[in-house]
């Protein structure tokens, strides 16, 4: 009986921090785990109750059991893959880490995003980082509420809504990577990571955050052996944000495109935005949360597929 699957330490631990976490929630939020298959670093989706019936708001949990990190002066050390920290910041809603010391039923959380907000760009050039989990963010496993602060940042951050009943398909991205592979491409990293970010940045600002200066009309354009992306002036603010990825030219106008893929590409989810035109060679979508017109095509006959962040025909 030498030749069966065997469960690891690890593992047991894993399964039983995280029902031990699932039984604390599911009183006071819808919980929805997500399947081995579909876990790219999310164990559950959690969807906030108004008394006995759901609101559509999300948000997401990551939890570890207590023996996969270690408590250094006022924090837990917890080591994260940069992937799997860039999938959290890709999620439409929040993300939480919760550290559970399933010996002595406590449970510590952290919001990562606000973590990496102070860290400096360098974080991304690295394999994992160490996120600090407080150990004054506790909760017990007998509580009549969950802790104020953690309430206070998923109701300012809660906001997607399950599209068509199906929670699961928030988790897309993964998804449009893998697809992203059917075009020889991979997800490309800072300064072309999720470029929405540049759209209003003031031109010295967004001169810094990728690392090139503006030419002489003030434009910024980075090139890369994968990508050119510009950064387009208006005054001394940045109104429209173009990609074009070398690696699909030559493209024709009248070939089909599979769009989710290439926003995943640039770390950007189309589960984020809303699809309002789609033509063979150009699909047209609104980022609503943004306020930006996001177009995804190739603009002309044997041109490489590119995308183009604007706010200026938004809603147009």
């Amino acid at each position: 009986m030498t030749k069966l699957p065997k469960r690891s330490k690890s593992q047991k631990m894993g399964m039983s921090a995280a029902d031990l976490l699932s039984s604390v929630f599911v009183e006071f939020y819808n919980v929805i785990p997500v399947p081995q298959d579909r876990d790219l670093g999310i164990d559950f989706i959690c969807e906030i109750m108004r008394e006995e019936h759901p609101t559509g708001k999300l948000f997401n949990i990551q939890c570890k059991g207590k023996d996969e990190a270690k408590v250094e002066g006022d924090s837990i050390i917890v080591p994260i893959k940069v992937t799997t920290l860039n999938y959290w910041l890709l999620q439409p809603n929040p993300t939480f880490l919760i550290v559970v010391d399933s010996k002595n039923s406590l449970f510590y959380w952290s919001f990562p995003q606000d973590f990496l907000g102070s860290l400096n760009k360098n974080w991304q050039e690295q394999k994992t980082v160490s996120i600090l989990v407080p150990v004054q963010n506790w909760f017990e496993q007998d509580i009549d509420s969950l802790p104020t602060q953690l309430v206070s940042i998923v109701n300012s951050h809660a906001s997607a809504t399950p599209r068509n009943g199906d929670y699961l398909g928030t988790l897309t991205l993964g998804d449009a990577i893998n697809r992203a592979a059917d075009y020889g491409l991979h997800v490309l990293r800072a300064p072309f990571h999720r470029p929405f970010q540049y759209m209003g940045m003031s031109i010295a600002d967004a001169a810094s955050a990728v690392g090139s200066q503006p030419n002489k009309v003030g434009n910024i354009i980075i090139e890369s052996n994968q990508a050119h992306m510009l950064l387009e002036a208006e005054g001394n603010f940045v109104n429209y944000v173009d990609i074009e990825l070398k690696k699909t030219a030559p493209w024709s106008q009248s070939r089909p495109f599979d769009s989710a893929a290439i926003l995943g590409v640039l770390s950007t989810n189309s589960a984020e935005l809303e699809l309002v035109r789609k033509q063979t060679h150009f699909h047209t979508y609104y980022d609503r949360k943004r306020r930006l017109k996001v177009g995804v095509s190739c603009q002309y006959e044997g041109a490489s597929l590119s995308v183009g962040f604007s706010g200026k025909y938004y809603g147009a």
